[in-house]
């Protein structure tokens, strides 16, 4: 592979050892980074035991302030593209590797994962309800057919990280898809299988569930307003055609 892998970490001690293995044997060690968000279990101790890239915030700056942090790694260290793998156990290799394998074959500049996808067996949940309804947004703004907004396993191309670094965002989901599409960035979204916690506690309490699609909705809309800036931080070459 060619790209960076980059895997943001919050509090994952209990998970996060499961994942370096599983990386490892899968992924060139030079093309991996863990970016530890201010951690206060460890996590950052089993990265430097592992011997795998990482860097640390000081403080807990927030999970889209991770993704930040490694789309300016990719940039800096020249990589053609960026991968976003969760550190909570949830995201299989395999599913990295068909992402990867899809771009190698018919390069865009977007791919999202969906565990929805080709499927109607969708739990009514509150999480489930609100990314259905998000996904249905996500796709009337963006023109691509998005089923499961949410899913943190993404790939962006390096012609639009600057794109991705400068987007409104609540944690680059809806405004990620929504800001590349309306910048001309070709998206794809494939089939994936997300496995349940085994332990540690997702980001998504209730809390959070209430007050995310408000916060993702105001992102959008000044997404929307200031979509003439963004289009500027397209790197060089024509615009390409959503998939």
């Amino acid at each position: 592979m060619e790209g960076l892998v980059a895997v943001p970490v919050y509090n994952e001690a209990e998970n996060l050892r499961r994942v370096i293995t599983a990386l490892l044997g899968r992924v060139p060690v030079d093309h991996l980074l863990f970016i530890d968000d201010g951690s206060a279990d460890g996590s950052h101790r089993l990265l430097e035991e592992a011997g795998v890239p990482y860097l640390r915030h000081p403080i807990n700056l927030g999970y889209e302030e991770s993704l930040r942090t490694g789309m300016r790694h990719a940039l800096l260290r020249g990589f053609p593209y960026i991968v976003f793998f969760d550190s909570d156990g949830q995201h299989r290799v395999e599913d990295l590797e068909r992402i990867l394998a899809s771009y190698e074959a018919d390069p865009c500049d977007l791919i999202v994962g969906s565990r929805y996808r080709e499927t109607d067996n969708i739990p009514f949940t509150l999480r489930s309800v609100t990314t259905r309804s998000l996904s249905k947004l996500t796709t009337l703004l963006a023109g691509v057919e998005i089923t499961d907004v949410t899913i943190g396993l993404k790939l962006i191309s390096r012609r639009f990280i600057p794109v991705a670094l400068k987007i409104p965002t609540e944690d680059m989901h809806a405004e990620m898809v929504v800001g590349l599409a309306r910048c001309g960035a070709r998206i794809r979204e494939l089939k994936i299988t997300v496995m349940p916690r085994e332990a540690g506690q997702s980001m998504y309490h209730l809390y959070k569930g209430l007050l995310y699609p408000a916060k993702t909705f105001l992102c959008l809309l000044s997404e929307l307003i200031f979509i003439r800036g963004l289009r500027s931080e397209v790197g060089s070459g024509g615009e390409g055609e959503n998939r």
